[in-house]
């Protein structure tokens, strides 16, 4: 049991290590998501259309 536990306790310090490791990725990623969005339109509100083509 005592293994168990310890081992349990060595995962979450891994998994706690990688997710302090990619966390500057996040804001990278919400980043360049965002741009996409903008670009693309916003689908959610109903308005699909292309920012494309509201700069012509």
């Amino acid at each position: 049991m005592k293994v168990f536990i310890g081992s349990v306790i060595v995962v979450i310090l891994l998994c706690i290590g990688l997710w302090l490791l990619l966390s500057p990725t996040y804001t990278k990623v919400g980043k360049a998501a965002k741009k996409y969005k903008n670009f693309w339109g916003d689908p959610e509100n109903g308005n699909s259309t292309d920012a494309r083509k509201e700069e012509k």
